[in-house]
Parts: structure tokens; C-alpha cells; sequence
């Protein structure tokens, strides 16, 4: 399915910002994949989100990002892979999109890395 790297943005911060959320995990940081980006022109994160809502719903989301070397621009694309298990059965949904530069892309980054941090540091998870 293919979407904006806005709408997965929006998906992301609804799911880590939503009350019901009891848990967040990261499995990688910001400044590596920084790093990883500006040497190799992909890198990924991965976060996991636990929520209470009667019953306990998990979502795993990945995010790669792939740079676009065959165009002379600076953009690329962004695969976005989320797991849902809730009551023992689990769903998968694969959404692409593109960027059109790596300040786009950062920015979005960054967006989704303040949620996430601003949630664990204000104790709220």
C-alpha cells in the first residue's frame, strides 16, 4: 500500500501519544541512525508499543529508509512495517512512501523520536 511519509508520521505519534499506552520501547537511537544514513544512504528503527484497552494490544513498527541513488535528487523511500497482536492473532501491514529530501526526512524522524522520548521522560508510560 503507499501513503505520504506524513500520513506514516501521523500514524506513528497517534499510536505512541494515545492514554492507553502502558509501555514503549526503542531498538535503535536517532544519532546512529543518523549515521548510518549519511554513510550508507539507508537505516531503520524499530519501536514497540504496549496498550490496555480491555485487553492488551502490541505494535511493533519498523521503518527503513532507502536513498535514492539513481536520481540526482536527495529523496528516497521510506518502508514502514507495522505488527498489530491483539487477543493471540496478529496482523501485518507494509505502507511505502516517498521523500523528496533528507531534510524531510530527518525532520519527520525527529518528530516521531520528541513524542517518543517526551512520553518516556514525563513518566508517563
Amino acid at each position: 500500500m503507499k501513503a505520504s511519509l506524513k500520513g506514516i508520521v501521523e500514524d506513528m505519534l497517534t499510536k505512541i501519544e494515545d492514554r492507553k499506552v502502558i509501555g514503549l520501547i526503542t531498538y535503535r537511537h536517532y544519532a546512529e541512525e543518523l549515521a548510518l544514513y549519511e554513510k550508507f544512504g539507508r537505516c531503520g528503527f524499530a519501536i514497540g508499543i504496549v496498550m490496555t484497552n480491555g485487553g492488551r494490544t502490541t505494535y511493533d513498527m519498523l521503518v527503513e529508509v532507502e536513498k535514492d541513488f539513481r536520481g540526482r535528487g536527495t529523496g528516497g523511500t521510506v518502508r514502514y512495517v507495522l505488527s498489530k497482536e491483539e487477543g493471540g492473532k496478529r496482523t501485518l501491514s507494509i505502507v511505502k512512501a516517498r521523500y523528496r529530501s533528507r531534510e524531510e526526512l530527518l525532520r519527520s524522524v525527529d518528530r516521531v523520536r520528541r513524542s517518543f522520548y517526551r512520553r518516556i521522560l514525563q513518566g508517563q508510560v
